[in-house]
């Protein structure tokens, strides 16, 4: 199947999860940034494919996540992260998310399970906007541990960073005769 034909829009949410409950299918919803796949990201998506049939997998879009985490944020675009993550085994349907918050897609889909990570910032989740959509319908929200303690984007990034500046000082200061006297 081509990855576009797994690429669901918002508007096509309601239809697919209705479509998905009259076959019978169990579904699961999870979304993030997405930036920069790597193991423990692939882990996290693999324990949500355990939890249902189907997995939906949102990624929250590029101005959403600039608000969020900055005007450097994300690295790849939403287009690009929505794709790769359609190429995933665990993987059923991705749909971008507009905002930071999935409520409105939680709303619209109405999965079976909604699954988050475990963070020092989803602490107080049961008095999220997104616990109370999940639990108003009948859904119920699955808290998963993180899948990798030492990897993630942001260590990814200042690991590549921090190389390149290495070897950018290394070649300058070689060809410095004292660079403490200049």
């Amino acid at each position: 199947m081509s990855w576009k034909k797994r690429l669901v829009g918002q508007s096509d949410l309601m239809e697919l999860g209705e479509k998905l409950r009259e076959s019978g299918k169990r579904i699961v919803f999870t979304a993030g940034s997405w930036d920069l796949i790597h193991a423990g990201q692939c882990r996290y998506l693999e324990e949500g494919k355990k939890l249902g049939d189907i997995l939906v997998v949102g990624v929250v879009g590029d101005k959403a996540i600039s608000r969020v985490k900055g005007p450097n944020k994300p690295i790849l675009g939403e287009k690009a992260r929505a794709e790769v993550l359609t190429y995933l085994r665990a993987v059923d349907f991705v749909t971008i998310v507009p905002e930071p918050s999935c409520q409105p897609s939680l709303g619209l889909l109405k999965p079976d399970v909604y699954m988050t990570v475990r963070e020092d910032w989803a602490a107080d989740y049961k008095n999220s906007k997104e616990y109370k959509t999940v639990v108003k319908y009948g859904g119920r929200v699955e808290v998963v541990d993180r899948q990798s303690s030492r990897i993630s984007t942001s260590a990814i990034v200042a690991r590549a960073i921090g190389g390149s500046l290495s070897d950018i000082l290394k070649d300058f200061m070689q060809y410095r005769k004292d660079p403490l006297k200049e």
